[in-house]
């Protein structure tokens, strides 16, 4: 299973392919209302959801990533948008 994604990460991915809530609720089918609930951190994304924000994401070749680091704890969250190669030191997410 594929890492939850946070509010933050789920806003900067949002704002880098250039969609409003509403888009890209759409785009993900699911409700405006949950998707600005999971960006304030009102609301712990579900599964289901976070595979489906995932799709669109990838979709448009956005990659989460984190520092390439042993600690189980993600480091340096982000997004960007995914590479012709993979960088080493850097983990997707």
């Amino acid at each position: 299973m594929a890492t939850l994604l946070t509010g933050d990460l789920i806003r900067a991915a949002r704002a880098l392919i250039g969609l409003s809530q509403i888009e890209l609720a759409k785009k993900a089918g699911i409700t405006q209302k949950a998707l600005g609930e999971f960006e304030l951190g009102k609301r712990p994304i579900t599964a289901r959801a976070n595979e489906k924000l995932r799709r669109v994401f990838e979709e448009q070749q956005i990659q989460f990533i984190a520092a390439n680091v042993e600690s189980s704890n993600l480091e340096g969250t982000g997004v960007r948008w995914k590479p012709r190669q993979p960088n080493s030191g850097i983990k997707t997410i």
